[in-house]
């Protein structure tokens, strides 16, 4: 996660953002706006998709022939400047984007959490936590992340963002996704990976028996989850798990079949096999019609 980190590649080349769109030809790759500098993308739910540049938070809109850049909310400079942004869900009339950087003159950590709103993208107010946190991945009407010494799960209730307490002891979440009316969280405490599970009435802890668990992702009336060369499926009652071709950092589903997407490869599961076909590219991001990261 590249939050509030430098933007730049090995040997100090300039990283480049990228996206791809789906066809039923293959991927063909489609312009973004100009930085101005480094830049990259690292979650997309179209119409929109985030990341970051150099200088701070970055996120562009499909508009059916090319992307623009959306023009953000006035933050403040320690806010904007090293800031990414690393989350995206659309839905409606509505999208909300979530990230984060290290404010080096507060010296801490800062949540990043914006809203589309019919005038623009406006600051949505993330909630004071009492500790430095930074937002890793958000849904509607839910948002998760990672601080010291708490859980952070957000739940958006009318007009606000407040906390949500989580049982057992302090947990990374990296993803979140509601499948089935239930809330699913993922990521790791220590070095393990878990879900949390909210049904309406109480929490429960799931081990995935990998390490930490990066996207959760409903397909076709399934729940699936990537952590590293390991992909997950629940059952209904447990995860079960299969082994992908390659590191997954991304899941989505394309006609009700799981896709996953990685450093130069994109995979399609048909329930059996996985069919593999090369694409350059560090895919960080994944919507049914698109692939976005960086070239």
């Amino acid at each position: 996660m590249n939050v509030g980190r430098p933007l730049r590649a090995e040997h100090d080349r300039a990283v480049r953002g990228a996206a791809v769109r789906r066809s039923s030809e293959g991927f063909a790759g489609t312009a973004l706006p100009d930085a101005g500098d480094a830049f990259l993308l690292f979650a997309v739910s179209a119409p929109y998709a985030v990341g970051a540049t150099a200088s701070g938070p970055l996120i562009c809109r499909w508009t059916g022939e090319e992307w623009l850049a959306e023009r953000l909310p006035a933050l403040p400079m320690g806010v904007i400047k090293g800031a990414s942004l690393i989350g995206v869900h659309s839905g409606g009339d509505t999208a909300v984007a979530a990230g984060g950087c290290f404010d080096a003159v507060a010296g801490g950590e800062l949540p990043l959490l914006l809203r589309r709103t019919p005038g623009g993208w406006v600051d949505d107010l993330p909630p004071e936590l009492g500790f430095a946190y930074v937002l890793t991945d958000v849904t509607e009407g839910w948002a998760v992340g990672h601080g010291f010494p708490g859980t952070v799960l957000l739940r958006r209730d009318g007009t606000s963002w407040t906390p949500v307490a989580v049982p057992g002891r302090p947990a990374r979440l990296l993803a979140v996704a509601v499948h089935e009316g239930e809330v699913w969280a993922a990521g790791a405490r220590d070095r393990d990976g878990l879900f949390l599970r909210f049904d309406g009435r109480a929490w429960k802890e799931f081990r995935s028996g990998t390490r930490a668990v990066t996207s959760l992702a409903a397909v076709g009336g399934e729940l699936w989850a990537a952590a590293g060369r390991t992909v997950l499926c629940w059952t209904g009652r447990r995860w079960t798990s299969l082994e992908a071709p390659f590191p997954v950092n991304a899941l989505t589903g394309v006609g009700g079949v799981l896709n996953a997407a990685g450093s130069g490869r994109v995979a399609r599961y048909d329930g059996r096999d996985w069919s593999v076909r090369e694409l350059p590219g560090t895919w960080l991001g994944a919507d049914e019609g698109w692939l976005v990261g960086s070239r």
